[in-house]
């Protein structure tokens, strides 16, 4: 699985191998996204890349309430195209989700060693995704003194990161990983016009692993309270 990850880059940079619309507030940089943040996703808008922020956990249409979405911080690739639940999301509705590492957990005696995983050369990479929009069912009985008194958001948008068989870099920390799209592939994750399963099935495979690299990083990390660049720091 993928439990949290990191998305620090500069947009610049980002924008060298993903020509997108930015539809999101200023970015700021992120050492330790987890569950139920916001963060940024690139979806297809008007025949183009856009980045927007959601929230990470999948929430379907037809959940009764939005704790649904801590099942869904994951989605195995192997089942995507075939578990119903999936079924709309993955054909109308991929996305890219940015990140320049993840993080796994050795277990050990005490606190579980936390590794940051990334690419060899550093930089943005793109693991595939899926996101729904969950709308908050209406409040009734005697109690609802109407809207203006709630403000959480009607609409809630939300993302899912797909998972695959961990390469041999990630495989002695844990056995699965978060499904890398090759740069030339992001096109085709993001066309909802054209849907071929087989192809895009072919594309959720472990990175190879000669082009990315296992740091042992700071325990400082293992709070999903701690934010900031101690969160990278070797340990």
């Amino acid at each position: 699985m993928c439990g949290r990850y990191s998305a620090a880059g500069k947009l610049s940079e980002l924008a060298k191998f993903v020509d997108f619309v930015l539809k999101a507030p200023t970015h700021i940089p992120r050492y330790n996204i987890a569950p139920r943040q916001t963060a940024p996703v690139i979806v297809s808008a008007e025949g183009r890349p856009a980045l927007k922020s959601m929230r990470w956990g999948l929430i379907p249409a037809w959940a009764e309430d939005e704790t649904f979405g801590d099942k869904l911080i994951n989605t195995r690739s192997e089942t995507v195209f075939t578990k119903p639940s999936f079924r709309g999301a993955v054909k109308q509705r991929r996305c890219l989700i940015p990140a320049d590492g993840f993080y796994e957990w050795q277990r050990q005696t005490g606190d579980a060693q936390p590794y940051r995983f990334t690419l060899q050369a550093g930089g943005w990479l793109c693991f595939a995704g899926i996101w729904e929009t969950w709308r908050r069912p209406a409040v009734t009985g005697e109690f609802d003194f109407g809207s203006s008194f709630d403000q959480r958001p009607a609409e809630l948008e939300t993302f899912s990161i797909l998972t695959t068989q961990a390469n041999d870099v990630v495989g002695p920390v844990h056995d699965r990983m978060p499904a890398i799209l090759p740069v030339c592939h992001h096109g085709d994750w993001l066309d909802h016009g054209h849907f071929d399963m087989n192809l895009l099935a072919t594309l959720l495979r472990p990175y190879p692993a000669g082009a990315m690299q296992a740091v042992q990083v700071s325990k400082w990390v293992n709070q999903a309270r701690h934010e900031g660049p101690d969160c990278i720091l070797p340990g």
